[in-house]
């Protein structure tokens, strides 16, 4: 019995094998130790209150709290969820290295080419304007406001709010110019702080980044406008190599929803069910 071996075997005997391989989070081997295949599983260390690691490398965030309850109610799989920068999810999701990424994905072309999305969704996002608080109830929507002359901050370029703001820019006669303005590496808080100073007059962004909440701290309240651009189910991205898993999931998803886990989950984090959201679009 080799060293590894020995270690398991003096768990096993305490009882302890299970708690060494079940939680969320941390490595795994290739199956833990209830036999269930260990799916390395991603979500942000960046974007709160979605997921993010704080400061003693705790996760914690919607995503990461709906991902380890999935994973408790997972039959033949459990999740090995560590946290990472965005553009490492991606780097991990397009290798293989990891089986399963959660970002506040929204669904389009490209993810379903590259990726099984189940059909469950794991959350919900409106596409909402942001104004100074006391000027929301001035304009009802972003045609409104850009007709009033108000400037948005630039954009992201490549995120899901880009290409929706993109198509809705089109279709309305490309009020927000020829092209979107684009800025990057500027965290939402500098976005706010340049609405402060009068550089820009409205964020564009979705509304489970808890932008009310940062606002109030950067001493720039924003409220949104009533009527968002769009609203969007986020999703989880699945390697297309794992069917069976991404089946699985897709009904753990679906029963989270249903039994109101992922509405509770929501009130937690964003004080508010997002899931409504879902159901006043559809």
């Amino acid at each position: 019995m080799d060293y590894r071996k020995k270690i398991l075997a003096a768990f096993a005997a305490g009882g302890l094998a299970a708690a060494l391989f079940a939680g969320c989070g941390g490595s795994a081997p290739a199956a833990d130790a209830e036999g269930k295949t260990v799916m390395k599983t991603l979500v942000s260390a960046t974007e709160p209150p979605l997921a993010w690691k704080d400061a003693d490398g705790k996760i914690q965030g919607y995503e990461y709290d709906v991902l380890c309850e999935a994973g408790r109610r997972l039959r033949s799989y459990s999740l090995d969820i560590d946290a990472v920068p965005p553009e490492t999810q991606d780097v991990m999701m397009e290798s293989g290295e990891a089986k399963l990424a959660a970002g506040g994905y929204y669904r389009n072309p490209q993810r379903a080419a590259n990726y099984i999305i189940p059909e469950n969704p794991i959350g919900a996002s409106a596409l909402l304007v942001y104004v100074k608080q006391g000027e929301e109830t001035k304009y009802r929507d972003l045609k409104e406001a850009l007709a009033a002359g108000l400037r948005p901050c630039p954009f992201t370029s490549g995120h899901g709010a880009f290409r929706i703001l993109s198509e809705w820019n089109e279709k309305n006669g490309r009020p927000l110019g020829e092209e979107l303005p684009v800025q990057s590496g500027v965290t939402q808080a500098e976005r706010i702080q340049a609405i402060g100073a009068g550089q820009y007059d409205m964020l564009i962004v979705p509304g489970n980044l808890n932008i009310e909440k940062l606002s109030r701290e950067e001493g720039v309240p924003l409220a949104p406008l009533a009527a968002p651009v769009q609203v969007d189910p986020t999703v989880v991205l699945v390697n297309r190599q794992e069917p069976q898993f991404a089946e699985e999931l897709n009904e753990a998803l679906g029963a989270m929803r249903q039994d109101g886990t992922l509405s509770s989950l929501s009130e937690k984090w964003f004080g508010s069910d997002m899931m409504r959201l879902l159901d006043s679009a559809s």
